[in-house]
C-alpha cells in the first residue's frame, strides 16, 4: 500500500539530512581554510537560511515540538559566517560538532522510522485491506448475507426439487 503523505515526509527528511551534511562540509572545509569568496559566503549565508526555513517546514509536518536537546537551530545559528568559524575556541567548535552530530542522528533516526512504517505499510496487502473495509460495513454484510442466501434457495428449488 503506498502512502502519498509518508513518501513526502520521507523525501523531505532526506532533503534536510543531505542539506545537512553540506553544511559540516562547508563548516570543515571552513576550519582548515582562512580566506573566502564573496560567492562562498553568500552561498554559506543561503545554505543556511534554506535549513532553517526547512527545518521549521519538516518539524511542523512531522508533528515534532522542539524540545531542549535539538540543537539543530544553535548551530545554525552559532556559525555567523565562513569567516567567523575561525574565531570559534576550539571548546566551541568541539560544541557545536557535537550538537551537529546528534542532530543528524536524530534526524536519521526520524527517517529510519519513516521508512519502516513505509514497509510496514508495503507489507498489507491492498486487496485485504479492501475486503476488511467493505465486509466490516454492516449493511454490506447484510446484502452479501441475502445475495448468498438467495443463491442457496435458487440452487435449492431448482435443482433438487
Amino acid at each position: 500500500m503506498l502512502d502519498k503523505n509518508l513518501q513526502n515526509r520521507i523525501k523531505q527528511v532526506n532533503d534536510f539530512v543531505e542539506l545537512w551534511a553540506s553544511f559540516y562540509e562547508l563548516y570543515k572545509r571552513a576550519t582548515n581554510q582562512s580566506t573566502f569568496s564573496e560567492q562562498e559566503e553568500k552561498s554559506f549565508l543561503e545554505l543556511k537560511s534554506n535549513l532553517a526555513r526547512k527545518y521549521q517546514a519538516l518539524m511542523d509536518s512531522l508533528g515534532i515540538k522542539p524540545t531542549a536537546e535539538d540543537r539543530t537551530f544553535d548551530v545554525i545559528s552559532q556559525v555567523m559566517s565562513l569567516k567567523n568559524i575561525n574565531t570559534l575556541s576550539p571548546l566551541q567548535m568541539e560544541k557545536l560538532e557535537n550538537d551537529w552530530h546528534n542532530s543528524y542522528i536524530t534526524l536519521n533516526k526520524i527517517l529510519g522510522s519513516l521508512e519502516n512504517k513505509k514497509n510496514e505499510l508495503a507489507k498489507i496487502n491492498s486487496v485485504s485491506l479492501f475486503l476488511k473495509r467493505v465486509l466490516g460495513n454492516p449493511i454490506i454484510t447484510l446484502i452479501l448475507l441475502v445475495i448468498i442466501i438467495s443463491f442457496i434457495y435458487y440452487l435449492l428449488k431448482n435443482f433438487f426439487s
